[in-house]
């Protein structure tokens, strides 16, 4: 059996590759795409090789493409792929892959009756922000929360590309992929793989609705910019947290724990809601940990918490991230504990830290993606070429 989690270089953002099922036949599924470049120089040729391998006269079969949510640094290559066939299509050549469905949860979806002048405002602000790594005084919003409203024209463009490709969207869901109020809702994906979805939550996902509904009469009546401080804040605090896919894959008696950006109480309240905690802890075969090390709403609790064997830490450097903070406070919470961490590029800082950090009793293992790598692999079952 295959169940491998392939951490691509993304730069600054998460491209990743699900290989799971029979060793003869291993079946695909592509999880966010990183940054705009990231497609052509690495997931394009990354892709084009598994298909030479598998299947190379007919088209590559693609289980699923999942984009965790809607930061630039997660859409732009899953954009940039859906838009490459859309092309091929117009152009009637033949599509390289088969990509069987589409999940993805839509800014507009997330938070209906948007006031568009509004939101324009926001948004041209924003992608200004993310565009320059400068934050207007008059934004409001945080530099995160700009990324994500910045985004928000390439869902809606993912959205369309979809439907140009007849891909069919979110399904078995009916509208957003979420979580049950209590309890778990587990889609079985063939080949022994299963997602169990822990976040956002439908009971949230109808609360904020429900504020944001008695928002939008305040927004209206008051003055331009007291309105865009009211959305701007209602998006950081509400819409952003809710923003990420997290799900628990599961094939056989292994778990991958797979957070995109969410936040540390919201994976934990996810799991909880699930069933999944065992006393005060949750267990994982492998962890993708949530902002590419960022150390924001995330702490030592939190990592005593959820462990796994295998940490996935994706990011380059830039906003800082991986943090050195964060990395402090995992080893700290691990103690003597065997695990190792793996990342996507190499730092000297990280290195350094690494360098002077071990002590008595600490038994991790570092991992570096290699220079001569376009990935660095974690196979839990049988490894993949």
């Amino acid at each position: 059996m295959v169940f491998t989690l392939e951490a691509l270089e993304a730069k600054h953002g998460d491209a990743l590759l699900l290989h799971y099922g029979e060793v003869g036949s291993p079946r695909l599924i592509v999880i966010d795409g990183g940054p705009r470049g990231v497609y052509k120089n690495v997931l394009k040729k990354r892709l084009d090789k598994i298909k030479q391998k598998r299947t190379p006269n007919e088209r590559l079969p693609i289980r699923m493409v999942l984009v965790s949510h809607i930061d630039e640094d997660h859409i732009s290559g899953i954009l940039d792929l859906s838009q490459d066939l859309v092309d091929a299509q117009e152009d009637n050549q033949d599509l390289p892959y088969d990509i069987q469905g589409l999940w993805h949860n839509s800014f507009d979806d997330i938070l209906g009756n948007q006031p568009e002048e509004l939101f324009a405002t926001l948004k041209t602000a924003a992608a200004s922000a993310a565009a320059t790594g400068t934050m207007p005084t008059d934004l409001y919003l945080s530099f995160h929360g700009a990324l994500m409203v910045a985004s928000v024209p390439q869902g809606r463009d993912l959205r369309n590309n979809a439907n140009a490709l007849n891909l069919a969207v979110n399904a078995p869901f009916n509208g957003l992929v979420m979580a049950p109020k209590q309890g778990e809702k587990t889609v079985p994906l063939g080949g022994g793989l299963s997602f169990t979805i822990l976040s956002p939550n439908q009971q949230r996902l109808e609360d904020l609705q429900e504020e944001w509904d008695k928002q939008l009469p305040k927004i209206k009546k008051a003055k331009p910019a007291e309105a865009q401080s009211i959305t701007a804040a209602f998006v950081d605090d509400s819409v952003y947290n809710l923003s990420s896919i997290i799900l628990l894959a599961t094939a056989g008696n292994r778990r991958m724990l797979l957070t995109g950006d969410a936040r540390g109480d919201d994976i934990i309240a996810g799991l909880k809601t699930a069933g999944l905690f065992q006393g005060d802890r949750f267990h994982a075969d492998l962890f993708k940990v949530p902002h590419h090390g960022s150390d924001r709403n995330i702490s030592t609790e939190f990592f005593r918490q959820v462990t796994a064997n295998h940490y996935v830490i994706s990011g380059d450097g830039k906003y800082g991230n991986p943090e050195i903070a964060t990395l402090k406070m995992l080893t700290e919470a691990r103690g003597q504990d065997k695990y190792t961490i793996y990342f996507t590029n190499q730092e000297a800082r990280l290195v350094e830290f690494f360098n002077n950090e071990p002590a008595p009793g600490k038994n991790y293992q570092v991992v570096f993606r290699q220079d001569s790598s376009s990935s660095i692999p974690i196979n839990l079952e049988e490894a993949i070429d």
